[in-house]
């Protein structure tokens, strides 16, 4: 945002008491239009204190001007003085060094390499946001060990704190020039009563250990200021994972309130005036706003780690946090209220907020604003901050009073019953049972007292959502159970309790899937999957493994299934994905994974193809399958082990179970064949020797992970043999007898049972009709091989639709079955009849012949 002024020079100073100052302390320098150079090294040497408040002054004033005519939008004047900052400061440090080398000697380490300070910025300085009287922020850190080489040698703490303080007085040191910049070093740990000068190794610790909520929020826009960059780097990526948590963190509303509350508070008692930054719809509630979604959502999300509240803004609206209308809304206002900041300053010379109240002052800053009087600029301030305390408002829901929570169902006691009768739980005396026993539990836990107050006002939230619903009692046993794995991890409590969307989200899910509500109670981890919105329904991306870490890569590797599992079912019963879609997702994790676990196994690319047979082949894996897998080679010693550790590391235990069962008995002659067989030796074993269950098997096989080159070789072998001829008579003989034995053998459920018979009717046709139709090769599941029977002539086109569309709500109801808590287990009648009338055409006399 810009917002220019007409102005002429000589009128300058008249409204600015910070230039007005600057050219009285400078008067040979009144020109705002001209950058002046930076300081020479002897002036820097003769008297560095002076010309580095002229250097300061003199360039602030020509920022000022570019701000004040438009030349400058408030992004690129906030991004000019903090480079200004950071040259100050570099320039600074130069000297402090010099000073203390020469009483000291320079320090070096063990090697002989010097050892620089590294100084970093927080607050507006890291977010490239300083004002025109801002102070800056600095935390000064080390890495290391040493000693000066002078006489009067000190070890590398000691040294570099004496350069700190050097630095400190030549920027805040008060003089008749003025200041460089207010520092304040109270950001660093434990305050004015740490240590001037950490060593990064102290402070990662001291965050692993004492790291508060609010440091959280003060490092979000730390970023280096000067001295060694590599050293700011590495400790703003050590301590990334303090600031930035893996999971949804909903704490941090709680937290954030509290700091604001606490702010709040602090401010109306110093002064009633009114405060532009920390009063209502302020400059700190619009950051309080974005920063929330930052520290919330930002270790899951790299994007959202900006220093910068425009461009946090921007990513957050990218992500769907922020519709696009309120954030122009917000970009606004942040625009105007900081410009509002910035001339505020400008005209008073002074590190302050509050709006003045003399009409002289309040005439000459509705003037910088561009305003014609003072109401004009009042009623723009009050739109902009009435814009932000509803947004600020309904985001922390700073208006929610415990009244509004109900309270009738929570703390059990013994008249319970029959209110939770009258709330329309069927089961009273039970659900009363559970909630004594939760209650129980809890209050017997060692619980924090945050935690504990979170519990209890989730809980009446809790069961008065159930008993929304009729009837309540379904899916609450699994609320309750997973209520008391959270206890713990209050974060989740206050997840649910923040936002009431997505306590009714989950218990629609526990209501309508009691295999969901076992994920997530296994893996609470699970809730930031269901109730994220910013991901919706897409597959995350697979974990970034890290090398030699086997068994954390294979816990990563199952988290990643589980999320990307319980996405695809949610899609599933929310409607907006079909069975086929969701049995495509969840080959692709299972795929995924086999790639991954084949890297962990081996750097270099292995002599192995991982062939993949049955659904996962067909590219329609269920939530239940396992994983039929055939292993080719090319050259001699075949790598065996390489495939028994990639079975062994697939069906390892792990605290979400296996990532999937192995079944390798598809192989060339089964469980007595070699469990790596070369490519060639398939090939013929393929042409010579094999079943035609073998052959229909292949159908649906696919080259899945490993070695591209064999690839090919597979594909070249599976479409050679399939498109031989066939003995129709002979062909229809032996699936009718192979089904015949299946269903004697097997357990299978009435929908499960269709969807085979239709696959076999299916792959009868390819069996029967690749040879003349080879494109029939390129379908693997059976609606899309119905299709193509249907194009080419073996199936009437009606006919083909018929199987096609049965195959599909067939198979939709399979993967329903499975996931709800009252499946409909018996299928359409008239898809009964469908199947049976086909199957009897095409295979019924082969099996009473059989």
């Amino acid at each position: 945002m810009k917002r220019g002024i007409e102005l002429d020079i000589d009128e300058l100073p008249s409204l600015s008491a910070f230039v007005s100052e600057t050219w009285r302390r400078f008067p040979d320098d009144r020109d705002p239009t001209k950058n002046p150079p930076s300081p020479g090294a002897a002036e820097l040497r003769d008297n560095p204190e002076r010309a580095l408040r002229r250097f300061r002054q003199l360039s602030s004033v020509n920022i000022l001007w570019q701000d004040l005519t438009g030349a400058m939008d408030i992004a690129e004047t906030g991004h000019a003085i903090s480079r200004l900052a950071r040259h100050c400061l570099e320039l600074a440090l130069d000297v402090a060094e010099q000073r203390v080398a020469e009483r000291h000697g320079n320090l070096v380490d063990e090697a002989g390499e010097a050892i620089q300070l590294a100084i970093l910025g927080l607050g507006k300085l890291g977010g490239d946001e300083l004002n025109f009287n801002s102070d800056i922020d600095l935390v000064f850190a080390y890495d290391g060990k040493g000693q000066s080489e002078g006489p009067r040698r000190l070890d590398a703490a000691a040294w570099l704190k004496l350069v700190a303080r050097e630095l400190i007085g030549l920027m805040d040191g008060t003089t008749a020039d003025g200041r460089v910049w207010i520092v304040d070093t109270r950001l660093r740990p434990f305050g004015d009563a740490g240590a001037l000068v950490w060593s990064i190794g102290a402070m990662e610790q001291y965050f692993l250990s004492e790291g508060r909520t609010w440091e959280r929020y003060a490092w979000l826009k730390a970023g280096p200021a000067a001295g060694s960059q590599r050293v700011a780097r590495h400790l703003l990526d050590a301590l990334s994972p303090f600031v930035f948590r893996r999971y949804l963190d909903y704490g941090i509303f709680d937290s954030l309130r509290d700091l604001h509350q606490r702010i709040d508070a602090s401010g109306r008692a110093r002064s009633r005036r009114d405060d532009i930054k920390r009063g209502p719809g302020g400059i700190r509630e619009l950051e309080f706003l974005i920063q929330s979604h930052q520290l919330l959502r930002g270790g899951r999300e790299p994007s959202l780690r900006e220093r910068g509240f425009l461009p946090a803004l921007a990513a957050c609206t990218r992500l769907g946090q922020i519709n696009a209308s309120d954030s122009e809304a917000l970009g606004q206002a942040y625009g105007f209220l900081r410009i509002l900041e910035n001339r505020l300053q400008a005209m008073t010379a002074r590190q302050g907020h509050h709006l003045p109240e003399d009409q002289s002052a309040r005439s000459r800053l509705a003037r910088l604003m561009g305003c014609s009087n003072w109401d004009e600029l009042c009623a723009e301030i009050n739109h902009h901050r009435n814009l932000v305390r509803n947004q600020f408002a309904a985001h922390f829901r700073t208006e929610q009073t415990a009244a509004e929570a109900p309270t009738e169902l929570w703390p059990p006691t013994p008249a319970l019953a029959e209110r939770l009768s009258q709330a329309g739980f069927e089961q009273p005396d039970a659900v009363l049972h559970l909630l004594e026993r939760l209650h129980e539990r809890t209050r017997s836990r060692a619980l924090s007292a945050e935690g504990r107050r979170r519990l209890e006002r989730l809980m009446p939230l809790l069961m008065s959502e159930a008993g929304s619903h009729s009837p309540a009692d379904i899916g609450l046993e699994d609320l309750l159970r997973l209520i008391d794995q959270i206890s713990r991890r209050s974060a989740y409590l206050s997840l649910l309790y923040e936002r009431p969307t997505t306590l009714k989200r989950l218990v629609r899910v526990f209501r309508s899937s009691g295999r969901l509500a076992d994920w997530i109670v296994a893996a609470p981890q699970l809730l930031d999957d269901l109730l994220d919105p910013v991901h919706g329904f897409d597959l995350p991306s697979p974990p970034q493994l890290e090398p030699g870490e086997v068994e954390a890569n294979l816990h990563a590797l199952g988290r990643w299934r589980q999320a990307g599992s319980l996405r695809t079912a949610l899609a599933e019963l929310d409607g907006r994905m079909d069975s086929a879609k969701a049995g495509e997702r969840l080959t692709a994790i299972a795929a995924v994974i086999i790639e991954q676990v084949l890297g962990l196994i081996s750097e270099n690319e292995p002599d192995l193809a991982v062939i993949g047979y049955g659904n996962l082949g067909a590219s329609q894996l269920h939530y239940s399958s396992d994983l039929d897998l055939v292993f080719l080679h090319v050259d001699d010693p075949a790598p065996v082990r390489t495939a028994q550790r990639l079975i062994s590391f697939m069906q390892m235990p792990l605290p979400g179970g296996r990532l999937f069962e192995i079944d390798t008995r598809l192989r060339p002659n089964g469980r007595s064949g070699l469990l790596v067989s070369r490519a060639d030796s398939f090939h013929d074993y393929q042409c010579k020797q094999a079943w035609t269950w073998e052959h229909q098997a292949l159908i649906r096989a696919r080259w899945i992970a490993g070695h591209p080159d064999l690839a090919a070789d597979f594909e070249k072998t599976r479409r050679e043999v399939l498109a031989r001829p066939r003995d129709p008579e002979q062909v229809r003989a032996d699936l009718a007898d192979m089904r015949s034995r299946q269903r004697r053998e097997r357990q299978e459920d009435p929908v499960k049972r269709l969807l085979i018979d239709l696959q076999y009717l299916a792959e009868l046709g390819v069996l029967e009709q690749a040879h003349q139709q080879p494109a029939l090769l390129d379908q693997r599941q059976p609606s899309e091989q119905f299709q193509s029977l249907g194009d080419c002539g073996w199936l009437a086109p009606d006919s083909a639709r018929e199987l096609a569309s049965a195959w599909a709500a067939l198979n939709r109801q399979h993967h329903m079955n499975w996931l709800v808590r009252q499946p409909d287990t018996e299928p359409a009648p008239e898809l009964i009849r469908l199947i049976e009338e086909y199957w009897q055409q095409m295979l019924g006399r082969f099996e009473r012949k059989n």
